[in-house]
């Protein structure tokens, strides 16, 4: 969570996936989602234990729970969003508003919070199911081109290490590189020059890569900017303008689009099966 992060103790626990369906859960509020004729069946929802409070952060997020236990759904993503917006995110906050978001009908939204999730939690299987899931009932169908595969290994090398474990373990790489300097400058102790310099070499590559890769994951360097369609029905034009531009194909609400360049109030945007386009910047939202 960025400006702060909610307890461990209140994150979702990992569940076994349902069949025929998998489960479609709340962070301490489970909800089985059953995937029938293209449509979820309302779920039952098992509480949890509750826990003391600590933050202002946790009182919202346990308020969210327990109204989308209720089956308030607006409210408890009203309680969510408060959090956002007092300057606290978290994987857990975005997957519970994206569930909260699919129970109100706005699939747009829901694909939008998944994604963000999914950006802080790349790992999560939770995660990923929903996204599958909501994904079956997208409108647009779109086959994406084959990738270059050293692109990806880097999105594999990307989301190994999770995120918790990625900036201790770069510490330690950086704190072993000081400590092997510091002995082998001095010479101390005898005899351990040769291993004391492989030391040095292995962890300055070790510190150089994985400090590398937690920039480029914190800053997100090289990630291209991506955005969900929010309208129910946007026209794509072949220039950015209402005018002079000639519709050359659709996309509807929750359809991911990867944005190229702007114009003003417009995003060319290209879709994973190459198709390209412009879109007014009002029928996305960045993920």
């Amino acid at each position: 969570m960025r400006g702060g992060r909610l307890p461990a103790d209140r994150r979702p626990t990992a569940a076994a996936p349902a069949r025929p369906a998998r489960m479609l859960r709340a962070a301490g509020v489970i909800g089985a989602a059953v995937l029938a004729a293209a449509a979820f069946a309302p779920s039952a929802l098992a509480p949890t234990p509750a826990a003391a409070l600590s933050t202002p952060q946790d009182a919202l997020f346990d308020e969210g729970n327990r109204l989308y236990q209720d089956g308030d759904f607006g409210g408890a993503a009203a309680s969510y969003e408060a959090i956002l917006a007092g300057g606290f995110e978290s994987a857990e906050v975005y997957y519970n508003l994206g569930n909260a978001h699919f129970r109100l009908g706005s699939v747009g939204l829901a694909v939008l919070n998944y994604e963000r999730a999914a950006r802080l939690d790349p790992r999560s299987g939770d995660i990923q199911a929903n996204l599958e899931l909501v994904g079956q009932m997208l409108q647009d169908r779109i086959e994406p081109l084959p990738r270059f595969w050293v692109l990806s290994v880097i999105d594999w090398w990307m989301t190994l290490i999770p995120r918790e474990r990625l900036g201790p373990l770069v510490a330690l790489c950086y704190l072993a590189l000081g400590v092997a300097t510091v002995l082998l400058v001095l010479g101390r102790p005898r005899g351990w020059h040769s291993a004391l310099r492989r030391a040095v070499y292995a962890s300055l590559a070790a510190t150089v890569l994985l400090g590398g890769t937690l920039l480029a994951r914190e800053t997100g360097l090289g990630q291209p900017e991506e955005a969900v369609v929010m309208a129910s029905e946007a026209r794509v034009l072949s220039a950015p303008s209402e005018e002079g531009g000639l519709t050359v194909f659709t996309v509807h609400e929750g359809t991911r689009v990867r944005i190229d360049r702007r114009a003003e109030d417009w995003a060319e945007i290209v879709l994973a099966d190459g198709k390209v386009g412009w879109l007014p910047l009002a029928a996305i939202e960045i993920i």
